[in-house]
């Protein structure tokens, strides 16, 4: 009787092997070869500036790249002459009132608090217009440039080391900005 059962057992796992061998097969059979395509992130953005005559009136940044990203701004000032040359004069950027989402840093340059979704943009920076000095007697005109970069928002250390801020870790916002 025990060789009887011992045999039985033997069968059955001799079978048990055999069924999953051939489920495996079959699924393996079944499914087709599948080839994933990996599409790395992207971090980007562009300026969206409005001009009304001798003033700047909106500052917007919009986030081109593909993942959640804090954006900042850095305003630099120049003069151009009338044949459209930088020349030497100097410049600096005329006073405006600063947006409440906006942290001003070092150097004229604004940090968004939050990150901006792809394809979103930050409200304006301007809470006032920024008006620029006048063309003088030899036609030179003032021109101030707005130059914008992105970084990813994960992990917050990435944009805390990078740009030297301090982000609040439960909300996610920059609170603050140091110089480097």
């Amino acid at each position: 009787m025990m060789k009887t059962r011992r045999v039985l057992v033997l069968l059955l796992a001799v079978l048990f092997v055999s069924l999953c061998g051939t489920v495996f097969a079959y699924m393996f059979s079944r499914t087709g070869e599948h080839t994933y395509q990996l599409q790395p992130a992207t971090v980007s953005c562009t300026v969206q500036e409005s001009f009304d005559g001798d003033q700047k009136t909106s500052i917007q940044i919009q986030n081109t790249g593909t993942i959640d990203a804090y954006l900042r701004v850095r305003l630099v000032s120049y003069w151009k002459n009338a044949d459209g040359q930088i020349i030497g004069k100097a410049s600096v950027i005329p006073p405006f009132g600063l947006a409440t989402d906006w942290i001003a840093g070092p150097n004229n340059t604004y940090y968004y608090k939050s990150p901006v979704a792809p394809d979103g943009t930050t409200p304006n920076l301007l809470s006032s217009a920024m008006t620029l000095a006048e063309v003088d007697e030899d036609g030179n005109r003032q021109v101030i440039e707005v130059f914008a970069e992105a970084i990813q928002s994960l992990p917050q250390s990435t944009v805390s080391t990078s740009w030297n801020v301090s982000v609040d870790s439960a909300t996610g916002n920059i609170t603050s900005a140091t110089s480097p």
